[in-house]
């Protein structure tokens, strides 16, 4: 077994000082009832001299392989600590993942998984890479990306794009992609340098990223960037784009639509565009209504993944830089907003703040700052039955502004870094949140620490179930990945 392109073992399992893990030679046995086996060697990546994420000692290891998504074994097989794993018998197939969790008598404390592979006789061996440490832990990567605070995290078929940002003063530029398929982080190519974009995934095949709006040359953006693993193009004439503090939602018909914002320097639109691809050309178009109350710094949540799903547009701030309290739902098939008689108030007026959809279909509302730009700790949750209620409160030491907020596997939400006021020094704090199904509250608990504390970086959920880490620092840093619990990793 290749391990992490570092210490590699013949058998046994290896506790040299710098191994983190029990690195057992692994082979599995992969064929068809009439096919000639085929050996898959998995690659398992560890964390970079980071003692406390790692999955060692341990006394049992037990692997299995899977179809994506199904919770049925195909085969599952336990080893004691100094055996040499082999597991044969396991089918073709062109979803097969690999799952590895590492036990201390009965506790189950680490776990990783492959993204999905395909196997089938005649093709390439293919060698997947499996990330293995301690569960709920933050690891240190041996990598490095660009320092960026500010920039974009982009899911981008199982990987992570990460675009744009600054560092110190001057726009980053190069956009780097990580694949936890390879463990490998590398370069797809230049960006304008401009500041403030948002982005959003276009329903191609393949799908692009279109990354849109933000400052260049002390103006707006007038130019659209679209993205993907290979390259980066530039469509040029997109005037209505030129925003800042806009947001862009992907529907699930493959449509994107930009809402609100405002030209640099002036006050909030409530203009809201459709971005699409019409035989085989990006347009943009104007949509026939425009917010009722124009807004910039705002969310935008698509309230589910059913077919015309509408977009719930709340918080932000007016043309007074006040927050805007009403919040305004968008209906993506008729492009008609919900009529006067929908009167839904945030309990606390707020901007810079994050909203996410909860397992239930509600949208929970965490930080921002208030009207006199005071730190907001006040969660709420919104429901088309019930409006905005109170969620509970944030924990006085999570950070309130310049976080992420990641949803894991399982349904909870990833709260990472950030400051909790305005210019404050970042935090290396992180919790976890999750709805109290019984009362509609939510629990905040605090996972563990960053390695590096982080404000205005990315997080972004890796087709194996990790999260992703980076930026956020003034100073070049390793990533960092957490590793959630195995619930919701099928």
């Amino acid at each position: 077994m290749a391990v992490g392109g570092r210490d590699r073992t013949a058998g046994g399992w290896r506790a040299d000082r710098r191994a983190w893990v029990a690195a057992p030679a692994l082979a599995v046995v992969v064929a068809a009832c009439s096919d000639d086996p085929m050996v898959v060697t998995p690659v398992i990546d560890t964390p970079a001299d980071d003692m406390d994420a790692t999955a060692a000692p341990l006394d049992e290891i037990t692997l299995t392989v899977a179809h994506a998504k199904s919770d049925r074994d195909l085969v599952s097989q336990t080893f004691s600590r100094g055996e040499s794993i082999e597991v044969p018998g396991v089918p073709f197939g062109d979803d097969l993942v690999f799952h590895m969790s590492g036990f201390v008598g009965a506790s189950n404390v680490a776990y990783g998984r492959t993204c999905a592979v395909a196997v089938a006789a005649g093709t390439k061996v293919p060698t997947p890479h499996l990330f293995f440490s301690r569960s709920v832990k933050f690891a240190s990567l041996g990598i490095a990306p660009q320092p960026r605070t500010g920039g974009l995290g982009i899911p981008y078929l199982g990987a992570a794009l990460l675009v744009g940002g600054s560092s110190g003063p001057d726009p980053v530029v190069q956009v780097e992609r990580f694949d936890p398929m390879t463990g490998q982080l590398s370069v797809v190519g230049p960006v304008a340098a401009r500041s403030g974009v948002v982005q959003a995934l276009l329903g191609t095949l393949p799908p692009r990223v279109v990354v849109i709006g933000g400052i260049y040359n002390a103006g707006g953006a007038t130019f659209l960037e679209v993205l993907d693993d290979r390259g980066i193009e530039r469509l040029d004439n997109f005037t209505e784009m030129a925003r800042v503090d806009l947001t862009a939602t992907s529907l699930t018909d493959g449509r994107i639509m930009a809402i609100g914002g405002n030209p640099p320097g002036q006050p909030p639109t409530g203009e809201i565009d459709e971005i699409a691809l019409n035989d085989g050309t990006i347009e943009v178009r104007k949509v026939g209504v425009a917010l009722a109350y124009p807004r910039s710094g705002h969310t935008a949540t698509r309230l589910g993944d059913d077919v015309g799903a509408p977009v719930l547009i709340a918080g932000g701030v007016d043309a007074s830089g006040a927050p805007v309290a009403r919040a305004e739902l968008f209906k993506p098939l008729s492009e008609e907003l919900a009529p006067p008689t929908f009167v839904a108030m945030m309990l606390v007026p707020r901007r810079g703040h994050a909203a996410t959809l909860m397992p239930d279909g509600s949208v929970l509302f965490i930080g921002g700052v208030d009207a006199k730009g005071l730190p907001v700790q006040k969660l709420e949750r919104f429901s088309v039955d019930t409006g905005f209620v109170d969620a509970g409160e944030l924990p006085v030491n999570a950070g309130v502004i310049d976080f992420s907020a990641t949803t894991l596997p399982d349904g909870r939400i990833l709260l990472v870094g950030g400051r909790q006021m305005p210019d404050a020094t970042p935090t290396n704090n992180a919790y976890i949140a999750r709805l109290n199904p019984l009362d509609g509250s939510v629990d905040v608990v605090a996972t563990d620490h960053l390695a590096i504390a982080r404000a205005g970086h990315q997080a972004q959920v890796l087709c194996d179930g990790t999260v992703l880490i980076t930026g956020g620092t003034a100073a070049t840093f390793p990533a960092e990945r957490y590793n959630p619990p195995p619930a919701g990793r099928r």
